[in-house]
Order: C-alpha cells, then structure tokens, then sequence
C-alpha cells in the first residue's frame, strides 16, 4: 500500500505543472501586438487605473504562450512614471495556458499594497491555478505572495 501511495504521489509531482511562479521586468516580447484580443476582456485596471494588468500571447499557434503583465507606478523620484513588470510559469519554460484576467480579484493590504490574484491555466488540462502577486505603488514593486 505505501508503495502505492508513493507511485502515485511520483506520477501527480510529473503531471502537474510546477506553480514556481516568477516576477521579472517585463521581456521585448511584451508589446501591444502581444496583448491578447479583445483588449476588454482580457486587461483590468485597479486603483483608479494606476495600475494595469494584461494577459500577453506570444504566439497564437502555441498552447502555452501566455504571460501575464503589469503596467504600474514606479517608486516616487523615478525617471519614468510606469514600468512593466511580467509574471511568469517559471525560469525553465516561461510561459503558461491561459490567464483569466476578467476573473481578477484584489484588495488592499496596507503592509504590501494592492493584492491581485489571477487564475491561471496550463495546456495540460489540469485545471486553474491561482498566482497572488501585491502591486506597492510607494515602492514601485511588484512581490509574488
């Protein structure tokens, strides 16, 4: 029976997408080409549109080709007013399913900043998968939570 257990538990850790999220500047694959149609559905704005986030394919030909950008305030004293910061699957392959952006819930955290969650999908079909990330406009941070 543990052997079993252990079997099993093997085939759902190779099955199973890792969920290693990770947030970088956003790559020169980020562009409005990129964004994924239609625009309404598929990009929100939170704090009075201060902040934006938006789902990027990079190739429509490919089942896992999406990311997940943010357009927010940088830190006060900056040289630019906004900076792009993407969320990714991984380091290895970058890139996941789907993000479903419409369904985006955030509230406000006064020791972090915004917090988002989005669910997210991978080509495998093994469902969604929620990434928390919190925008801190006083810093011009974004953190994975």
């Amino acid at each position: 029976m543990r052997s079993l257990f252990a079997t099993l538990a093997l085939g759902l850790l190779f099955t199973t997408p890792a969920t290693a999220f990770v947030a970088a500047p956003c790559g020169p694959e980020f562009t409005p080409l990129t964004i994924t149609e239609p625009w309404e559905e598929n990009s929100r704005t939170f704090a009075n549109g201060a902040i934006r986030i938006f789902e990027m394919f990079i190739d429509p030909n490919v089942a896992s080709g999406a990311a997940l950008g943010i357009l927010h305030p940088n830190a006060p004293g900056s040289d630019s007013y906004r900076t792009c910061t993407a969320i990714y699957a991984g380091t290895e392959f970058r890139y996941f399913g789907q993000a479903f952006v419409a369904q985006a819930t955030a509230v406000y955290d006064a020791s972090a900043g915004l917090v988002i969650t989005v669910p997210i999908a991978f080509a495998d079909g093994s469902g969604t998968r929620p990434v928390t990330f919190a925008v801190n406009q006083a810093t011009g941070t974004v953190s994975l939570r």
